[in-house]
């Protein structure tokens, strides 16, 4: 079912409504079936189990609680350049807090450093790296122009400190030779890349077709990207570390293909309207009355049609859909270890990224209907379906939530039946001590054997009252009688049965700390443990 889902041509179905890529400046592309030098056109999204890819998504960044993050691209492809679109979000509600164009020379790596700002406590984005980007310079702080409002700037300042980050292969910038082109431009010189004003300065206006695009320097977006993130919590000499999931944009045989071209300008200029549903499935951004008012800045973000040789309203639907069918899963597994003569501490942190393109957060709507604003991803026509509707979300204060989780399911090996055995909500210790009801635990902030619900576009799980990552935006505590173990959260999603279910597009990990007061050469040490979540799919 999930191949036949995603495999599907979306070229074909909005063929089908008589629509073309020339309708859409800004996100361009040749014909279909079109090979560009020896890579063909690819027609679905991917997760790529090798890490490497057209989109990156890293699931957490911080710097909350002391932290730092780091935050490492690598162009793996020794032959293009990359326009790489990265954009960091607010865990709350996925509210983009900063976003930069990098533009990349074959084999580059782009490396940044997310620190607290002294004088705001706001994040901010260090990037003394010798690679081109738009905007330039080296110190940037994150700006809060899209956060809630009706609060002050030191909440603002907190709502920005936690999130995730989305990096997106907009185009590749092929070899040229000419010394005014994009790719000498960017292509470093002893280290360093030139910069050129003149062919930067050319992609401040978008592409009106595939030859404008290629007169600029750009060429279809192909794979390539690996990203690594690291969290460094420096008073507590304790580190995470982790890479970034990747999708692919690939052929329906399962080969890495190219994807439309669509690098918007890194730029405040207002987008008419009239085109932004091309652009988006995004509910606040899309018209007709759109709540957020939207600027090319805000483009292309994870639904802007890119395995699509062609464009209209609902292309955005299809792709967000298709998109997060590819990253949904069922349930999320992992350890958790928090024995107090380790000083053992432990987060769960659970992302879903394409939430946002689903259902957002209107931080004007008077009541709490009105507050959840949905794009219906089913109107893409079948097998196009929405992952997130009224029946599972909810609000929390000024948050989103997703419920239909589970974390017990009462057994008996004898009887069990399969597939539930490995898709049922587990809590256990190491011994096969395993809970067997709700009101085994307490969660908090919530009552005794409250159900537990995802709250946040980056929800954050600490384990029996504990919180290694000091986080604050989205933090749950999950309070019950194992100390170490392992648990599995269900999470079926829509149209699920006990074992059943379109799941939800989680991504995440597992964070420890650990502290050995007996270390070797007689010197404590505090340590760090990263696990990525396992998962069952639909």
């Amino acid at each position: 079912m999930r191949k036949s889902l995603i495999a599907q041509s979306v070229a074909a179905m909005i063929g089908g409504l008589g629509l073309a890529a020339a309708a859409n400046a800004a996100i361009v592309a040749p014909a279909p079936g079109t090979l560009v030098g020896l890579v063909p056109e690819a027609v679905q999204l991917v997760v790529n189990t090798d890490s490497i890819g057209h989109i990156n998504l890293v699931p957490y960044f911080t710097t909350a609680g002391g932290n730092d993050t780091y935050v490492n691209i690598t162009n793996t492809d020794t032959k293009n350049g990359k326009a790489v679109k990265v954009r960091f979000r607010g865990a709350s509600n996925s509210d983009d807090v900063y976003d930069i164009t990098v533009l990349m020379s074959p084999g580059d790596v782009w490396a940044a450093a997310i620190t607290k700002d002294a004088a705001t406590g706001l994040p901010k984005l260090n990037h003394n790296d010798k690679t081109c980007t738009l905007p330039a310079g080296v110190k940037n702080v994150f700006v809060t122009t899209r956060l809630d409002s009706t609060i002050n700037a030191a909440a603002k300042a907190v709502q920005a400190s936690e999130g995730y980050v989305e990096i997106l292969n907009m185009a590749d910038i092929p070899y040229n030779a000419a010394p005014g082109s994009l790719y000498q431009a960017i292509k470093h010189v002893n280290g360093v890349a030139p910069c050129t004003a003149a062919p930067l300065n050319a992609l401040f206006t978008d592409s009106t077709d595939y030859a404008d695009a290629q007169a600029k320097g750009l060429e279809v977006p192909t794979t390539g990207l690996m990203t690594n993130w690291t969290i460094i919590n420096v008073p507590k000499a304790a580190s995470y570390t982790g890479g970034a999931v990747a999708v692919e944009a690939r052929t329906a045989g399962n080969l890495a293909g190219w994807g439309n071209i669509v690098l918007f300008p890194q730029a405040a200029t207002p987008v008419l309207a009239a085109n932004v549903n091309n652009y988006t499935s995004d509910p606040l951004l899309r018209g007709p009355a759109p709540i957020i008012a939207a600027a090319m800045f805000d483009f292309p973000d994870l639904s802007t049609p890119y395995t699509v040789n062609a464009v209209g309203v609902l292309a955005p639907l299809a792709q967000a859909s298709a998109l997060t069918g590819a990253l949904a899963v069922t349930s999320s597994t992992n350890e958790f270890v928090t024995d107090p003569s380790i000083l053992g501490k432990t987060n769960w942190v659970f992302s879903m990224p394409t939430r946002r393109y689903n259902v957002a957060f209107n931080y004007a709507g008077a009541t709490d209907a009105a507050r959840r604003v949905f794009t219906d991803l089913s109107l893409a026509l079948p097998p196009y379906v929405n992952y997130f509707t009224a029946a599972n979300t909810s609000v929390s204060g000024r948050q989103l939530c997703v419920s239909g989780l589970t974390t017990v399911t009462p057994f008996d090996p004898a009887t069990i039946a399969e597939p539930l055995n490995r898709t049922g909500g587990v809590t256990g210790n190491r011994e096969e001590g395993f809970a067997q009801s709700a009101t085994e635990f307490v969660i908090s902030p919530g009552e005794p054997a409250a159900p537990l619900t995802f709250c946040g576009e980056v929800s954050v799980l600490g384990v029996n009252g504990t919180n290694p990552l000091g986080a604050v935006v989205t933090i749950k505590d999950i309070t019950g009688t194992a100390v170490d173990g392992w648990m599995r959260i269900a999470h079926p999603g829509l149209g699920a049965t006990a074992t059943t279910g379109a799941g939800l597009p989680i991504i995440g990990n597992m964070m420890t700390e650990l502290f050995n007061g007996a270390a070797s050469a007689g010197v404590a040490g505090a340590y760090g443990q990263t696990f990525p979540h396992r998962h069952t799919r639909p």
